[in-house]
């Protein structure tokens, strides 16, 4: 089923907003793009959950999300860039959306320390909610990682 010009411009929007807001530490915002029962999982290129200083990268509400990326993120820089997404409507209430990122990411206050360039695909579910559009499911499967060596 073909998407809508409509529908495909909000799910953008939102994805770059997600990614903005990632950025600059402020997920106190997503309410305005995500649903609270939410999920999210992010995948490494050998098809294992990433699991870092012994959480796994895996959320089972926004709460839950926000509360571990706020703090993660408070000693991080990151910028994400996305590419257009792959869309397609599996009912008339549902998108699901694959779009291609590349992310740069390291301490806060540091030009070598933990810095690193990082490449995948989110794949999400996107749900209508009256004329608007909100995240139901994020996967990102990452494909490519790269540290900084000095």
């Amino acid at each position: 089923m073909a998407v809508s010009p409509e529908a495909a411009a909000i799910t953008h929007r939102k994805r770059l907003q997600y990614c903005r807001w990632v950025d600059h530490n402020q997920f106190h915002l997503f309410d305005q793009i995500i649903l609270p029962e939410a999920t999210f999982s992010f995948w490494k290129a050998v098809g294992t959950v990433y699991h870092e200083f012994g959480v796994d990268y895996s959320f089972l509400s926004r709460e839950e999300f926000i509360n571990h990326f706020t703090t993660a993120f408070k000693s991080l820089q990151s910028y994400h860039l996305i590419a257009p997404a792959e869309l397609e409507q599996t009912s008339p209430d549902e998108i699901k959306a694959i779009f291609g990122c590349i992310y740069h990411a390291g301490i806060k206050g540091s030009d070598t320390e933990g810095h690193g360039t990082g490449g995948g695909h989110y794949h999400e579910t996107w749900v209508r909610e009256g004329d608007d559009w909100f995240m139901k499911d994020l996967r990102f499967e990452r494909i490519y990682w790269k540290t900084l060596s000095s």
